[in-house]
């Protein structure tokens, strides 16, 4: 099974010590885009009161399964691209 595409980092930022000198080699990726829309998909079936009581899982697969759907409509061409 291969691992599902992450999006890359979803708040990449690079360590700007130096005070204007530049960014630094360190580099932060944080959380993965997939990670992101995960959650953010998991508060908004969260605020609705008919999913309270389903199984956590169900709920945290139904989250990444938007997460991946996303990322995949990202990848896909664009109306506007094919003119």
């Amino acid at each position: 099974m291969t691992a599902p595409n992450n999006g890359g980092p979803a708040f990449p930022q690079n360590d700007l010590s130096g005070y204007g000198m530049g960014p630094s080699a360190a580099s932060n990726d944080g959380m993965s885009l997939r990670d992101w829309f995960a959650g953010q998909a998991l508060a908004g079936i969260c605020a609705h009161s008919d999913t309270w009581g389903q199984g956590n899982l169900g709920i945290v697969d139904q989250a990444y399964r938007m997460a991946d759907a996303m990322i995949a409509r990202r990848a896909a061409p664009k109306p506007e691209d094919a003119a």
